[in-house]
C-alpha cells in the first residue's frame, strides 16, 4: 500500500505548480489524472501569461528557444461596444502553448521528487475510524494513503463533491456556473494586417489575439449557459464589430468556472484548489495565476501543519481560507458582484461608460471628476440610460458590502457559520 504526505487529483496547472512547492517543503507528494500524460490539457493550445507572473510565482521566464514559447508582447487595448473609444494597458505579456508549459512545471516538479501517475482517476475517500480523511481509493481498487487529500480534479470537482461535511459545499459546477471559451485560430488575408497585441471589447466578451503563426490571429468570445449561445454570441460580435478578413484554420473550445469560490477550502484532512475552487478572475475567467495566489502561501500552511507526522485539522489549515477570502477573496467578491451591473446595459451606454472612463481607463490616463457625476451628466444628456444608473450603482453597492464582509473572514472555524449565513445572504 502506497502512503503519502499529499495525494493531488488533477495534473494541470493548479495541481502541478502547488505539489511543486509542496515537495520544496520537503513533503513526499503525489499527483494522478484520469488522462494519458500525453494528452493532458490539449482542448487548448496557446494562452497569455503576463511576464510579472514568472517573477511573482518564482519561475524561470519562458524565452526564445524554449518549447512552450511563441513571443512577448507588451500592450493590451480594450474598446467600447460601439468601436468610438480604446483604452491601453501596458502589461508585459508572453504568448505560449499551455501543454508545453504544463510540461515544462512538471518536469520542474519531478525534479523536486514529485511522483506522477497518469490514466488513474479518483473513485472515492478513506476515512480512519474517527471518520477522518486519510486516502483515496482509485477506480482500479487501489487504496492510497495520505494525511493530506486535495483537489485540483477542475470542474468536475470529482472529491469535494462527494464530501459531506458542513465547513465544505459540495454544490455542482453547472451551466449557469460556467465561462464557455470559443477561439477560431484563422489565417489573416490581408498582409497588411498584423495582430501583435492583445483587443478586448468587454461588451461582447470578444476579443482578437497573438497566435503561434505570424499571419495568424486568435479571434475568441466567452459566454454562460452552454457552447451554442457562444457559438450565438461570436456571431453578434463579428457582426457589430469590424475586424481583419481572415481564413478559419480550426477552432477550439473550453470551459472555466463562473460563480463564487466556496467559502472554505478545507476541512480536516483536505483541501480545494484551482477550478474545482472555482478561482477564476472575474474579467475574463482566466484562472491560472488566480489558483496560484491561493497556492503560494497555502504550501507552507500546510507543510507547518503536517510537521513531525501530525495530522492536518480545519484549524491548522484554516489560514488558507483567510489569507485567500480576505484579500483576493475580497477583490474579486467586489467585482464579479460590480461587473453584473456594469454588463446590464445597452451598446450606447457601454460607449458612455469608455467615454468617461467609468470602470474601463487607460493605464495612463489622468482620470478626474466623480463618478456619480459623471453617470447623472450621462442620463441628463441622454448618453447614458437611467436603467444602466440604477442597475450599476445597486450592483457596485452590493459589490462594496460584500468586500467590506469578506475581509471580516473569520480566523477560525468556530465563528464561520456566523460568517457564512450573513455572505449567503449578500450573493
Amino acid at each position: 500500500m502506497a502512503i503519502y504526505d499529499v495525494i493531488i487529483v488533477g495534473a494541470c496547472t493548479a495541481g502541478t505548480f502547488f505539489s511543486n512547492l509542496l515537495a520544496q517543503e520537503g513533503l513526499k507528494v503525489l499527483v494522478i489524472d484520469k488522462d494519458k500524460e500525453e494528452n493532458l490539457s490539449k482542448r487548448l493550445d496557446i494562452f497569455h501569461f503576463t511576464r510579472q507572473s514568472f517573477k511573482d510565482y518564482g519561475l524561470e521566464e519562458s524565452k526564445e528557444g524554449d518549447e512552450e514559447f511563441v513571443r512577448n508582447f507588451n500592450l493590451c487595448y480594450s474598446k467600447s461596444a460601439l468601436d468610438n473609444y480604446l483604452k491601453k494597458s501596458f502589461l508585459e505579456v508572453a504568448v505560449m502553448h499551455l501543454p508545453l508549459f504544463i510540461l515544462r512545471l512538471r518536469k520542474t516538479a519531478i525534479k523536486h521528487g514529485v511522483t506522477f501517475r497518469f490514466e488513474t482517476s479518483f473513485d472515492h475517500l478513506v476515512y480512519d475510524e474517527n471518520k477522518r480523511i486519510k486516502g483515496i481509493v482509485t477506480t482500479q481498487g487501489e487504496e492510497i494513503l495520505a494525511r493530506l487529500v486535495v483537489d485540483a480534479s477542475g470542474i468536475p470537482s470529482v472529491i469535494r463533491r462527494t464530501i459531506k461535511d458542513p465547513y465544505i459545499e459540495n454544490f455542482e459546477i453547472g451551466p449557469r456556473d460556467k465561462f464557455y471559451v470559443l477561439l477560431k485560430y484563422v489565417e489573416l488575408l490581408n498582409p497588411t494586417d498584423k495582430v501583435e497585441y492583445s483587443t478586448s471589447w468587454p461588451y461582447f466578451k470578444g476579443w482578437i489575439a497573438p497566435q503561434h503563426k505570424q499571419n495568424g490571429a486568435i479571434v475568441g468570445v466567452g459566454a454562460n449557459l452552454s457552447y451554442d449561445y457562444a457559438r450565438k454570441c461570436m456571431a453578434k460580435f463579428e457582426e457589430k464589430i469590424k475586424l481583419p478578413e481572415y481564413k478559419l484554420q480550426y477552432e477550439e473550445m473550453g470551459c472555466t468556472p463562473y460563480r463564487r469560490p466556496p467559502f472554505s477550502f478545507v476541512t480536516d484532512g483536505f483541501l480545494v484548489i484551482g477550478d474545482a475552487a472555482c478561482l477564476t478572475k472575474p474579467m475574463n475567467g482566466e484562472g491560472i495565476t488566480s489558483a496560484w495566489v491561493q497556492c503560494a502561501p497555502a504550501a507552507k500552511i500546510v507543510a507547518k501543519a503536517l510537521k513531525n507526522g501530525k495530522y492536518p485539522t480545519k484549524e491548522s489549515l484554516w489560514k488558507i481560507n483567510t489569507l485567500y477570502q480576505r484579500g483576493e477573496g475580497a477583490d474579486f467578491a467586489n467585482l464579479r458582484a460590480t461587473l453584473i451591473g456594469a454588463v446590464d446595459m445597452t451598446m450606447k451606454d457601454n460607449d458612455y461608460m469608455f467615454k468617461e472612463s467609468i470602470i474601463f481607463k487607460s493605464d495612463d490616463e489622468d482620470v478626474k471628476g466623480s463618478v456619480i457625476n459623471k453617470l447623472i451628466k450621462g442620463v441628463l444628456t441622454k448618453q447614458f440610460s437611467f436603467k444602466a444608473l440604477i442597475s450599476l450603482l445597486r450592483s457596485s453597492n452590493l459589490g462594496k458590502k460584500l468586500e467590506r464582509h469578506y475581509k471580516k473572514y473569520p480566523d477560525n472555524p468556530k465563528d464561520y457559520f456566523n460568517w457564512k449565513i450573513k455572505a449567503d445572504k449578500l450573493w
